[in-house]
């Protein structure tokens, strides 16, 4: 495991140190950041949208073939901001998607960043809406976000391909070992000469 920053490592022996929680998701075509602070937060060129980032969510792992998978929470869905795209995901490409939960170390008196605690990498494996109890006439939802380890350790422990995209991604780009996969179940198809 790599070291810490000396100046984390500082903070931390004095015990000066705020931990900020960030997640970003590379979404097909846009890039956005959310975090649970009170205003927006830019960190490496990306503005992180405060407020609906609730919970870093648990992991679940197990022994044997499964993979350590990870939820995270988000509230009210709907929003009234047109640019939110976690309230409007469903008009994204979104399964398996990158998505990067990073804890900073901060300077409690500045917020300023003084290294990285940690930083995972997920993607994307579904969406779950919650409803929520009616308030003032309306009735909002809480969007649960499942994540998976990304790319080929992950698929390569539990000997699954999703799709050829991946096989392709994954080895050739040329690859069509998994040209029919998405249909195979319910159109039958020939295989080898006839």
């Amino acid at each position: 495991m790599p070291a810490l920053d000396p100046a984390v490592e500082a903070a931390v022996e004095e015990g000066r140190i705020v931990r900020l929680d960030l997640v970003r998701f590379d979404l097909p075509g846009l890039s956005v950041g959310y975090h649970r602070g009170g205003r927006p937060y830019t960190y490496n060129g990306l503005t992180y949208q405060p407020n609906r980032f609730l919970q870093m969510g648990s992991m679940a792992s197990a022994l044997g073939i499964a993979v350590t998978t990870r939820t995270i929470v988000f509230s009210n869905i709907p929003v009234a901001d047109p640019d939110d795209a976690i309230a409007r995901i469903e008009e994204f490409n979104y399964p398996n998607a990158p998505v990067i939960i990073a804890h900073l170390a901060g300077d409690p008196d500045t917020d300023t960043v003084l290294g990285v605690l940690v930083s995972s990498v997920y993607e994307i494996d579904d969406v779950v809406y919650n409803k929520g109890a009616i308030s003032g006439g309306e009735r909002t939802l809480t969007l649960t976000i499942n994540l998976q380890p990304p790319g080929r350790s992950a698929r390569g422990s539990t000997l699954v391909k999703r799709s050829q995209a991946e096989q392709q991604f994954d080895n050739l780009a040329t690859d069509t070992a998994f040209e029919y996969a998405a249909t195979i179940g319910t159109v039958p198809e020939e295989w080898g000469q006839r």
